[in-house]
Parts: C-alpha cells; structure tokens; sequence
C-alpha cells in the first residue's frame, strides 16, 4: 500500500498531472493519492476578490463564501485529477476525505476514521484520489493534505511518499508528516531521500516495494 502526497507546486504545473497519469499507467497496483486546494483555492479566493492567507497547510477563510470557494476549487481539481488519470487507462475514483467517514477532526487535529472501505478499493488495483476535506461543524473544510497523507499511511499501514518542492529540513509538510508519525517503527516509513534539481517522482512511483520514500526537487 502506498500513499502519495502530492505538494500544491507539483499540482500548479500543468504538465505534472499529465506526465503523473503516465507514470501510474506504467504502474501495477492501486495506490491512494491525497490533495488539497493548492492554487486553485488562492485564486478562488481572489476572485472573491480577497487576500488569501494560509496557515497549517489550509487556507484562512472564516465565512461561508469563503468555504464554498475552497471545497469547490478543491472538489475540480480532484475532478480534473481523475480524469486525467482515467484518460490515461488508469482505474481511478474520486474520494472526499468525508466520504464515508473516512477522515475525521477530533480537538483541532485530523485523524482516521473508517479506512477499510479504501483499502479493499487499493487493494483491487484502485488509484484513489483522496480530497483533503474532512466534515466540520460548518460542513466539509479544507484540512492540511500532508497531515491527511500521513495519517491514511498509517490507518493503512502503508508507506509513505512526498512529492514536494520543499527541502527536507524546512517546516511545511514535513513537519506535519512527522507529527502523523508518534513513534520510531511509524516514522521508519518515511525516509527523507533529497533531490536534485529537477529530479522527478516517476521512479519513486514505479517501485512497488521498498521504503517509502520523500522525494525533493528543492
């Protein structure tokens, strides 16, 4: 099992999904994949006409405009993601991380709820394509994908990769991933491989077995 977290500056770059569709095309197996808004939720906010700020990996908004903008901008871009995928010959389906009870909020944080679902659907071949948007008392809102990522990975006692452009050392995802990953056998599955410039996800994603990986192209 394999869970990827795919970074907001791999999804602002209109050839990254393409040349992502191939790769898994190329790949056996079914893997999940998991998202946030990344740029699409920016500029849903700014033709609202705002100033977007972000903060743990989410966009600050505080009204239900604002919402709706981020759940939409983020329900198209995993729209789009699938099917590109799905245009590619891959077998993939489009997942809210409030489907079905899959992810959850409990005192602020983001934890795994009912996962089964998602691992018999991998197990079949399936490309999931995981929406961070998790149930809140306003309805679905945007969570921080990486956090979610890290999660799923250990719900589903599965490894780890990170497309990022962010270096290893720096905060963002990284630090939350390592907040998703409590105890040294967890945190074993995710192991920080720096990248050069330009380096890209495709073997990564074409090893089956193995470790999990971080990959960097910062």
């Amino acid at each position: 099992m394999l869970v990827v977290y795919l970074d907001p500056y791999f999804l602002g770059d209109p050839l990254f999904i393409p040349g992502l569709a191939q790769d898994l095309a190329a790949r056996e197996g079914g893997l999940v994949l998991v998202h946030g808004s990344g740029e699409r939720g920016e500029r849903a906010l700014e033709s609202l006409g705002r100033m977007p700020a972000s903060s743990g990996g989410v966009w600050l908004v505080e009204d239900a405009e604002g919402r709706d903008a981020v759940e939409r901008a983020t329900r198209d871009l995993n729209r789009e993601i699938v099917h590109e995928l799905n245009e590619a010959g891959v077998s993939a389906i489009r997942v809210m991380g409030a489907d079905r009870g899959l992810l959850k909020r409990s005192d602020g944080s983001i934890e795994a709820g009912r996962t089964g679902w998602l691992g018999d659907l991998v197990g079949q071949g399936v490309v999931a394509v995981v929406a961070a948007l998790v149930d809140g008392p306003d309805g679905p809102a945007e969570a921080d994908a990486a956090t979610a990522a890290g999660v799923l990975a250990v719900a589903l006692g599965g490894s780890l990769a990170v497309l990022t452009k962010r270096s290893v050392e720096t905060d963002g995802p990284m630090s939350a991933l390592a907040e998703a990953f409590p105890d040294a056998d967890s945190a074993s599955r995710a192991v920080a491989v720096p990248g050069r410039a330009g380096a890209g996800p495709r073997v990564t994603l074409r090893q089956p077995g193995g470790p999990s990986v971080t990959v960097t192209t910062g």
